[in-house]
C-alpha cells in the first residue's frame, strides 16, 4: 500500500471515531444506555430490599402502640392522682387498660364494668360551708380513661416482686396503684404479636418507660 493511501485511510479511520462522528455518537448512545440499565437496576435492587425493612418497622411500630399509649394513660394517671391527693388505679384487663379512682385491691371485672357503667353525676360549681362553717369537703369527678387492645392481642403483667409474669385473659383483673406522691410500683407489661414479645418496664417514679425489649417466644 503506497504512502498516499495509508495515509487516507487512517484519516478515515480518525474521522470515524472522531466527536461528532457517526460511529462515535452511536458509541457514546450505546455506553449512556448500559449506565441507565444499571442505574435503574440497582434502584430496583435497594429499593427490593429496602421494602421489607420498612414494613417490619412499621409492623413493630404498630405492635408496640399499645405500650406506647399505656405510657401516656400512666402518666395521666399519675397527674390525675397528684392533683387529686388521692391514689388512682390501672387496672389490667383482657380487653385493655382502664384508669380509675383507687376502688379496692380485690377488684373483679364485674365490679370494674359496674363502675363504669355509672352514672357521673354533675360536678359542683359552688362550693359551700357547712353549719359550723367549715371548709366542704372536696368534690371529686369521677375522672376514667380507657385504652382498648387490639383484637387477638395477648399480653402480661409482671410486678418487681414476681417471679414470673400473669398472663391477663378471662376475668383476671391486675391493678397498677398510682399514689398521691406520684410514687407507682415498678412494673413490666409483655405484648405478644406475631410470635414476637415486645417487652416495656416503667420507672417507680415517674411511670415513664424505664427500658424496652423485644425478642421471639
Amino acid at each position: 500500500m503506497t504512502p498516499i493511501i495509508q495515509s487516507e485511510s487512517r484519516t478515515r479511520r480518525l474521522q470515524l471515531h472522531a466527536p461528532g462522528s457517526p460511529l462515535s455518537s452511536s458509541f457514546q448512545k450505546a455506553f449512556t444506555l448500559i449506565e441507565i440499565v444499571l442505574v435503574l437496576t440497582l434502584v430496583a435492587i435497594i429499593t427490593a430490599a429496602a421494602v421489607p425493612a420498612v414494613n417490619g418497622l412499621r409492623d413493630e411500630a404498630a405492635a408496640r402502640e399499645p405500650l406506647t399509649a399505656l405510657a401516656r394513660l400512666a402518666k395521666e394517671t399519675r397527674l390525675q392522682a397528684m392533683k387529686d391527693k388521692r391514689p388512682y388505679q390501672i387496672a389490667f384487663t383482657a380487653q385493655g387498660f382502664t384508669a380509675t379512682r383507687y376502688l379496692s385491691p380485690y377488684l373483679q371485672a364485674a365490679e370494674l364494668e359496674a363502675f363504669l357503667q355509672t352514672p357521673v353525676p354533675d360536678p359542683v360549681t359552688e362550693a359551700t360551708e357547712s353549719a359550723d362553717g367549715a371548709p366542704p369537703p372536696p368534690t371529686f369527678v369521677n375522672w376514667t380513661k380507657t385504652y382498648a387492645l387490639p383484637e387477638g392481642l395477648q399480653y402480661n403483667v409482671q410486678y418487681w416482686h414476681e417471679a414470673s409474669p400473669t398472663e391477663i385473659s378471662g376475668p383476671i383483673v391486675r391493678l397498677w396503684v398510682f399514689q398521691p406522691t406520684g410514687i407507682v410500683a415498678p412494673i413490666t407489661v409483655n405484648l405478644i404479636h406475631q410470635g414476637t414479645i415486645h417487652s416495656a418496664t416503667f420507672n417507680a417514679l415517674t411511670a415513664d418507660i424505664a427500658k424496652t425489649s423485644s425478642h421471639s417466644q
